[in-house]
């Protein structure tokens, strides 16, 4: 199976406790126009990935992605999912669930609370980004989980970027991350532009819709040790 685990997130798999992969093109696999048809056709690989790295696919929690700015709570137990109306998913330390973010040419972003391991996954497209989701996902743990950014750390996942776009949404992630608290030495940014790259990436822009999509996941390790 392809490396889905890139250089950009080894600062959060170097912490044992931490099951971070970016599940770039899938290789033989059809684009199409029909978001759901292409992820059907997608998750055989994706849940592979899941199995690899010894996370039962049931744990997998997603969000309906409505390129809005609202997060939820997610854990072992609780609601459907896709989680409606939101587009950030986060989770105490202790959980056993994979939160999946699905993406384009939007951003994915990582959320990790060193102290107390609580995780997040957030997709910040234009509209999450202009909506300041990041800020609003650092507020929710915080007020939940009693999670400091101070203590955190974020990744900036592969995105559209200019000149292949107008907004320059990574430069704002960070600026927001940094607003919201968290050192700009903790954030790191992978510097891979969707658009430039469709042998690696999806990029629904320069595919004009019919592409596929690429996966972020984040949750907890199994075999880490307790």
């Amino acid at each position: 199976m392809s490396n889905y685990s890139p250089e950009y997130l080894k600062v959060l798999n170097d912490y044992p406790e931490n099951f971070a992969r970016f599940i770039t093109r899938v290789p033989g696999v059809a684009t199409t126009t029909d978001r759901a048809a292409v992820i059907a056709a997608l998750t055989p690989t994706h849940e592979a990935v899941l199995e690899e790295g010894g996370i039962a696919t049931k744990m997998l929690r997603r969000a309906q992605q409505v390129h809005g700015n609202k997060v939820a709570l997610v854990g072992d137990i609780g609601c459907s999912y896709p989680v409606e109306g939101v587009d950030g998913l986060f989770c105490g330390g202790k959980a056993d669930c994979c939160l999946g973010i699905y993406v384009a040419d939007c951003a994915a972003v990582w959320i990790y609370d060193k102290e107390s391991q609580s995780r997040a996954l957030v997709h910040s497209g234009k509209a999450g980004t202009l909506q300041n989701i990041v800020g609003e996902t650092l507020k929710a743990m915080n007020k939940i989980l009693g999670v400091h950014a101070g203590n955190c750390i974020a990744v900036i996942s592969p995105c559209i970027r200019p000149p292949h776009y107008e907004v320059d949404i990574v430069t704002m992630i960070k600026q927001q991350l940094e607003e919201a608290g968290i050192d700009p030495q903790n954030i790191t940014d992978s510097g891979l532009d969707t658009a430039a790259d469709l042998e690696t990436f999806y990029s629904y822009r320069v595919e004009k819709g019919n592409t596929g999509r690429m996966l972020a996941l984040f949750g907890r390790n199994p075999a880490a040790a307790e």
